[in-house]
């Protein structure tokens, strides 16, 4: 029935639109006229066209307005509705999309029109577009917009409560809010539900939590497990888990990684229900997310539901703030409600305080509930105290509800020591107990104990007495470890943190890149030096380039090549190098003619320079790679742990991870065989290794 009801919109597309009809105005008022120039429809409305602007005429209908409504008329002023819509434009061959008034409110609602003037689709729904051979509709639910689909017949064949909708490859895929999809036949059948994640290449693949996939290929289903990860502690095994992957946390809780989600692993065998996604232990409790409901529980290591069923759920000072649709409930370890009424809104505070809103107000309290007011137009918490707006103003308030700064603001923020108050082109910069200044400049950042600030005469600091360190009249200000350098008109300075100088702009200094081992490294008149923190020159401007001193040695540029030079300028590695990198435990990796390897702090090779590649580690170990693309593992006196024979390493210290022919394995710095260099994957974290099989 509908491919016929299809067939026949066709030829009446056709046949409609073979006239051609121009809409035309005079004085003020609309009609049309034939391809002949004949009047087809008089010039007596307010408008002609639709009500997103265009005039054309479609399937032989146009929209027509009168007293600010809207109906639909043929282009020969048959007429079709009566004007009685806010809105009416057309959205597919033979169908016109228009809206009318809720009953109770200003709000739209939308329904579909055919070219009879029939309602097809009930003016039910606050936005509806054609979605294949359906409509994809929404509506309010509470205050979120929620998305469903509904036949031509009118009948609502997916229900609407989605977050998103779209059709693809002849599937329908709609996802809740809390991210699961549900994925449906064209028709509204139901054909998978709870799914993680799905992607297309020559079918759908599905991902769940019980299985990495679920193939589908027409009415073939083949599932795909998730790859065996084994957990060893030295060489002991502990456990075994079907997953992604696994980590460790830094308190050694085991997580196993599954299509996106994280679920921690309670035992040393492995778990069947994976129902239960855990986000967090909390002492022997543990915060879980079902992996279909979506609903947020307070589970005990047996999996004993305490707290059960809540839309989100989050812990602070021992108790448990819980969301339903009735609002927000504090719950204390053994599931307890500790409110009577639901809150509107519940965020955690300082220390062992609560921020609550209730009747549209908000309010302070701890965790015995102390009664507080719920007065407040908006909290924020920040750091130690409370950003709050009362009466259209923003003060801030201490723990103890106290003001720290009266609501006066307009806006509030901290930076630093600093709080900061904003009424109009003003800021009121205060440290409490101490200072309360008012400026026209504008606080921009917290450095080293000092505000930098901007006005119209550009850049300055103000230090934690209130006092300026430099008043605003700079083009630039950089931070510097604990000193500043300051750019005026292209004229460099330096101060330290309270403001003495160090480098006279008198200097002509051109540029200062770094400080490091109590030297600057600077540019004037074109070539590089070095200036000690007493701003006296230390090295001679005479270097093409120059880096900062490491270990008492610095890379200079000279021709070219690099070299290094001691603090007294004692030139220890001459310019030689293409490449270097800072010395780091006495060793500096060189290039030289797109070859590296290693040199010590007199220049003397301690791994020949032949090799593809040599990278430190953060052992302290060097990974080198030969000219045929093989790596090994030197120490930092150029000796072999492992030779290169491997396609790729990683270092751990005592042992190493290498593979070879896309096989993993772990040695010794023997180079015996711990794990054979057998597996998929291998993972190392502080005693565990973990080896991933099929």
């Amino acid at each position: 029935m509908r491919y016929l009801i299809s067939i026949l919109f066709l030829i009446g597309f056709l046949s409609a639109n073979a006239e051609e009809f121009v809409v035309f105005e005079k004085d003020g008022y609309f009609g049309i006229k034939d391809q002949s120039g004949e009047v087809t429809v008089p010039a007596v409305y307010e408008n002609l066209g639709w009500s997103d602007g265009a005039t054309s005429v479609v399937n032989g209908l146009i929209g027509y307005k009168r007293d600010n409504l809207w109906g639909l008329i043929s282009a020969r002023n048959k007429p079709i509705t009566d004007q009685k819509f806010y809105t009416i434009v057309p959205v597919s061959s033979g169908f016109f999309k228009a809206s009318i008034k809720g009953r109770f409110s200003n709000y739209l609602f939308h329904g579909i029109l055919d070219d009879k003037g029939n309602t097809i689709i009930s003016f039910n729904h606050f936005t509806i577009e054609p979605l294949g051979a359906n409509w994809l509709v929404s509506d309010f639910k509470g205050s979120r917009q929620a998305y469903g689909v509904v036949s031509f017949e009118n009948r609502v064949i997916i229900s609407i409560k989605y977050k998103k909708i779209r059709e693809e490859n002849g599937l329908i895929i709609a996802q809740h809010p809390g991210g699961k999809m549900d994925l449906f036949q064209s028709q509204g059948r139901e054909l998978q539900l709870g799914i993680d994640s799905l992607s297309y290449s020559n079918g759908w693949i599905i991902h769940d939590f019980q299985f990495k996939a679920i193939d589908i290929r027409g009415d073939q289903i083949e599932t795909i497990p998730f790859p065996k990860w084994t957990l060893y502690d030295q060489e002991v095994e502990v456990l075994s888990f079907r997953c992604d992957s696994i980590s460790v946390l830094d308190d050694l809780l085991l997580i196993a990684h599954l299509n996106g989600a994280q679920q921690l692993l309670l035992s040393e065998t492995e778990i069947n229900n994976r129902e239960w996604i855990v986000r967090d232990l909390v002492g022997e409790q543990l915060i879980a997310q079902n992996s279909k409901s979506r609903k947020w529980s307070v589970l005990n290591q047996e999996g004993t539901g305490i707290i059960k069923g809540f839309d989100s759920i989050y812990h602070q000072n021992s108790l448990y703030a819980a969301l339903n649709k009735e609002g927000w409930w504090l719950m204390d370890e053994s599931g307890k409600r500790m409110n009577r009424l639901p809150f509107e809104s519940l965020l955690a505070g300082v220390e062992s305080q609560f921020i609550a809103k209730k009747n549209e107000y908000w309010g302070i309290f701890n965790s015995a509930l102390d009664k507080r007011q719920f007065k407040y137009d908006s909290i924020i918490h920040a750091s130690h105290v409370y950003f709050v707006n009362y009466l259209n103003r923003w003060g801030i308030m201490d723990a103890n509800e106290s003001w720290i700064v009266r609501p006066e603001f307009h806006e509030v923020k901290s930076l630093g020591e600093f709080l900061i108050g904003r009424k109009g082109k003003g800021y009121t910069i205060i440290k409490p107990g101490a200072f309360r200044i008012q400026t026209a400049s504008i606080p921009i950042d917290y450095w080293n104990g000092n505000l930098l600030i901007k006005d119209e005469s550009g850049y300055g600091l103000v230090n934690n007495a209130g006092d300026f360190v430099v008043y605003p009249s700079y083009q630039n200000i950089q931070s510097l470890n604990n000193f500043y350098v300051l750019n005026q008109n292209g004229q460099l300075s330096i101060i330290d943190s309270l403001g003495k100088i160090v480098i006279d702009s008198s200097e002509h200094i051109e540029q200062v890149t770094a400080y490091n081992e109590d030297y600057f490294v600077v540019k004037k008149e074109g070539r590089w030096g070095f200036v000690d923190n007493q701003g006296r020159l230390r090295i001679s401007n005479r270097y093409d380039e120059a880096r900062p001193f490491y270990e008492s040695m610095a890379a200079i540029k000279l021709r070219n090549k690099w070299g290094f030079i001691d603090k007294k300028e004692k030139l220890v590695v001459q310019p030689y190098y293409d490449e270097v990198t800072p010395f780091e435990n006495g060793r500096s990796v060189v290039r030289s003619n797109d070859l590296y390897g290693i040199i010590d702090t007199n220049g003397n090779e301690v791994l020949a320079i032949e090799w593809q590649k040599v990278e430190r580690l953060e052992t302290g170990n060097y990974l080198v790679q030969d000219l045929n693309g093989k790596v090994g593992l030197v120490n930092q006196s150029g000796e072999f742990i492992l030779r290169p024979a491997y396609d790729d390493l990683k270092d751990y210290d005592d042992r190493v991870i290498v593979s070879r022919n896309n096989s993993w394995g772990v040695l010794n710095y023997s180079g015996e065989q711990i794990f054979k260099i057998i597996y998929q994957d291998l993972k190392i974290v502080d005693n565990f290794t973990m080896i991933k099989q099929q």
